[in-house]
């Protein structure tokens, strides 16, 4: 649920499309597993993570510049002990935290203190339905049944009423297929599902400046579609569009629904990047970036005491606007969603409708044993069991 402030913020930036909607912050660098489509650990090796006096700071300026949601993320949160009172920080602010989990680190005892401590929304991540393949995804053993724990104390613990728990799935070559069963899924237990195209690395993705890489993307075979699957993708999304208008919980934009399989087949975008306008992420230490996935040689740190006389002289945003502009693109959804609502009256009048019903929907509890048979029931019932799982394996 949004509070006064946070809405405000969000009508800021759908009348002067200039105010930090949506901030991540990638709180700690690590992380316990390592995902076939992700490399973003490797590539945050060499930063220090801030301390309990140094977030302050940066909370600090972050409410001066009026954000009011923060996405606590990583590599993995749960990593971070101190993660209640990172927590605490932003609250002293009338910042919102939610955090962005793989769950698996996920405990009665720790989300209970993040709880306690302010946290009242979470964001997990579920590919697949198929156990097998969630765990190579995850090049976790058990990370599937750890997954569903996780969902079980969500359910359990976070308010059953008007409460938005996300679960995150990438779509690729490997889950195409077994993303109906996977909408179904987390409708019945009571949550949302967002989709994201896998962003994968090759030839075509290096970014065309020199001194800009991408942080998250990885090349993966086993993900990455070819003109086999083109067919598939569409006939895929097609279903998605018609489940979403039968009800079930998706929550991308019917827009970023429609543009997605561009991005899958040919990795086509259609809009055009408001960072940092809208929108940006900050790093383990603390450093100013565009975004999740766009690295910068700009050392612009948000806890340095000239930070925000810097922000405010319009030399340094146009710095990153450069940066941004020289961007092929992408298809996180936080991103492109957030520019849709403030720039595409569809998506806006779309959004009010969507949060009038999750603020009105109230979801029954389930254990984590109902969990596992309802898991099982939709893979009976979308025949997932019958389809051979890619020869894949944990490294």
């Amino acid at each position: 649920m949004l509070n006064a402030k946070t809405a405000l913020t969000f009508l800021k930036g759908v009348v002067t499309k200039k105010a930090p909607m949506y901030v991540q912050f990638a709180l700690a660098k690590g992380c316990n597993i390592k995902c076939l489509m992700c490399s973003v650990v490797e590539n945050r090796t060499h930063e220090k993570e801030l301390k309990l006096p140094e977030i302050d700071i940066l909370a600090s300026n972050l409410d001066k510049m009026g954000v009011s949601m923060i996405i606590l993320t990583g590599g993995e949160p749960f990593l971070r002990k101190d993660l209640p009172d990172v927590i605490k920080i932003f609250r002293k602010y009338n910042i919102q935290p939610r955090l962005q989990t793989n769950g698996l680190l996920c405990t009665e005892e720790n989300l209970g203190k993040v709880i306690d401590a302010g946290a009242s929304e979470v964001t997990i991540s579920l590919d697949t339905l198929d156990i097998e393949k969630q765990d190579i995804i995850n090049q976790k053993q058990g990370s599937y049944y750890d997954i569903l724990r996780a969902l079980a104390l969500f359910s359990k613990m976070f308010p059953v009423r008007g409460n938005m728990t996300g679960v995150n799935a990438v779509v690729s070559k490997s889950n195409i297929h077994e993303i109906p069963a996977l909408i179904d899924f987390v409708t019945q237990i009571g949550f949302y599902l967002s989709l994201i195209p896998a962003h994968l690395t090759d030839e075509d993705t290096k970014h065309p400046d020199e001194d800009t890489s991408f942080l998250l993307r990885r090349g993966s075979d086993v993900m990455e579609v070819t003109e086999a699957e083109h067919n598939a993708i569409d006939q895929a999304y097609e279903k998605i569009i018609q489940m979403k208008r039968d009800g079930y919980h998706v929550h991308n934009s019917n827009r970023f629904l429609r543009e997605s399989p561009d991005f899958l087949k040919f990795k086509k975008v259609h809009w055009k990047c408001s960072s940092p306008d809208l929108y940006f992420s900050i790093s383990p230490e603390g450093r100013f970036l565009p975004c999740v996935d766009l690295e910068i040689p700009m050392d612009i740190h948000m806890t340095h005491p000239d930070f925000l006389k810097n922000y405010k002289e319009g030399n340094f945003i146009e710095a990153i606007k450069e940066k941004v502009n020289a961007c092929p693109g992408c298809m996180y959804a936080c991103y492109p969603e957030i520019h849709y609502f403030c720039r595409d009256t569809n998506v806006f009048i779309e959004r009010l409708f969507q949060g009038a019903k999750i603020s009105r929907f109230s979801r029954k509890v389930m254990t984590y044993e109902e969990m596992v048979d309802l898991a099982d029931e939709m893979r009976e019932k979308y025949q997932l069991n019958e389809k051979k799982t890619p020869e894949l394996i944990i490294s």
